[in-house]
This record gives C-alpha cells, structure tokens and sequence, in this order.
C-alpha cells in the first residue's frame, strides 16, 4: 500500500476555520438583508441555530454586530434582532487628478460616511502621499 504524498491529502477544516467562515457568511447575509433575527439568520445561512447564537455572541463581542430590538407579534418567543455596526469598519477610496484629489470615507455597510475634495494646483516638487493623505484626513 502507498501512503499518497502531502499535497494530495486534503486538509481538514479547522475549528477556527469553519468559524471564520460562518462568521463571514452572516456577516454577509447581514449586510445584504439588514437586521435579522438569529433564526432567520440560521436559515438564510445553513448554520444551526445554535451556531447562529454562537457566532452572533462571538460578532457582538468583537463590536462587528449589535442588538437592535426585539421583532414582537409573531408566534413563538419574542425575538432579538441583529444588525451589522456601521462605524466597526471604514474604507477609503480616492480618485486622483493632476488638479484635485477626492477623497471618500464609507462605513462597513457602504454609507458614504465623509467626502474631501483637495485642489492640487501644481506637482513640482510635491508629496503626493502627504496630499493623499490630507485629503482622506479632509474625508
């Protein structure tokens, strides 16, 4: 019998993978839908309901998610609503010309959150990492 090398044998998923990977999963189906209760969560995702409340404390406790009321009036227990924390991540994007630089700020849910226009009149001699990073500085 052979013993298949290293690189055929598949790697199994770790635990901090899988979680990584469901955690991505909700956080996606967060932002796609909005606030979301943990069972709609699970369904919408695949994950077990007790996965979902696991990933959801592990998501709260990290500042990436937080409660946002509870959904009162259908059957069943009152249920706790979930939302993603706009302000947990920010991006910015530039768009640079000879004459000015834009500078835009969104937060994690892609809300434009600060915009900075910076005129750049003149390049000799310049630092265009300086004047980049005023302008998101400005945003």
């Amino acid at each position: 019998m052979t013993v298949p090398s290293d690189s055929s044998v598949p790697t199994p998923g770790t635990p901090s993978l899988l979680r990584a990977i469901n955690d991505r999963a909700a956080l996606e189906v967060l932002l796609a839908r909005g606030t979301l209760t943990r069972p709609e969560l699970s369904r919408l995702t695949g994950i077990s309901k007790p996965t979902a409340s696991q990933l959801l404390a592990r998501l709260e406790d990290s500042g990436l998610v937080m409660r946002d009321g509870v959904r009162e009036g259908t059957p069943g227990r009152t249920a706790e609503l979930y939302r993603i924390v706009p302000s947990a991540a920010h991006v910015a994007g530039l768009d640079v010309t000879p004459r000015r630089i834009i500078a835009a700020v969104a937060d994690l849910t892609g809300a434009v959150v600060g915009e900075h226009v910076l005129a750049t009149p003149g390049r000799a001699n310049v630092d265009a990492a300086a004047r980049a990073a005023a302008a998101v500085d400005g945003a």
